[in-house]
């Protein structure tokens, strides 16, 4: 829902308006007075009030909270104290869904969660002119997903250390590549990034350049001693 103005008899009436025409409450919208209106002399001179209206993201949070408990309210697996909570930071609304029998709502990896979460974010984009991005979190799911995320990809570039090889993983979600990327940052002399298209985009593990010549060099040196050592 874009920015817009108001007319009426007064301000106190334009407000009122906006609050019982799109059913918001008083934290969830701000106005900006253009014109204050003027009740003019014996009915002479007088002109209605104007305010500009801009709608907060507390709102988008709380509509795009009601979408996705309307849509979770469908499943046969969720009981009826589903509890859906939102907060707003910056442009982001953080959504976390509380309750019994989520695992489902998570699906194999993530993939439920992260359609439900697509979802959600063309839902909300679709009211308003700016770009806002919705995060669902269910249970501490994404905590420990950043954990295991974070394990693996000190695991395998522990192992291209070791042989020099480069290693695929298994396709990935944008928000799982982003934290195996910014875990292998960390590691000096390995490097990562992503490759194929969606949704089969997967991160590719490797030594980094000057390692890479590194690994070779050392390659050399053992075939050379090992032939000196036949000979």
């Amino acid at each position: 829902m874009k920015g817009f103005e108001v007319v009426s008899k007064s301000v106190e009436q334009a407000i009122e308006e906006v609050q019982n025409q799109y059913h918001l409450s008083s934290d969830e919208f701000s106005y900006e007075v253009v014109d204050p209106g003027s009740r003019g002399f014996l009915k002479f001179g007088s002109r209605d009030a104007v305010i500009h209206v801009s709608i907060q993201n507390i709102y988008y949070a709380r509509k795009a909270a009601s979408f996705i408990e309307s849509l979770l309210r469908f499943s046969k697996d969720l009981d009826s104290d589903l509890k859906v909570t939102y907060q707003t930071q910056d442009s982001k609304i953080l959504i976390q869904l509380e309750g019994a029998h989520l695992g489902r709502m998570i699906g194999k990896h993530g993939k439920t969660l992260s359609a439900l979460q697509h979802l959600s974010n063309i839902f909300v984009n679709r009211l308003t002119d700016s770009k806002v991005t919705v995060l669902i979190e269910i249970g501490n799911y994404k905590e420990r997903r950043i954990q295991t995320l974070t394990q693996l990809a000190a695991h395998c570039a522990q192992k291209v250390q070791v042989s020099g090889k480069r290693i695929h993983l298994d396709p990935m979600f944008a928000f799982e590549r982003r934290i195996v990327h910014e875990s292998i940052k960390k590691i000096k002399g390995i490097r990562s990034y992503s490759k194929g298209l969606e949704p089969y985009r997967f991160v590719v593990i490797e030594p980094s350049h000057n390692r890479l010549i590194s690994i070779k060099q050392k390659r050399k040196r053992k075939e050379k001693d090992t032939h000196g050592s036949i000979c």
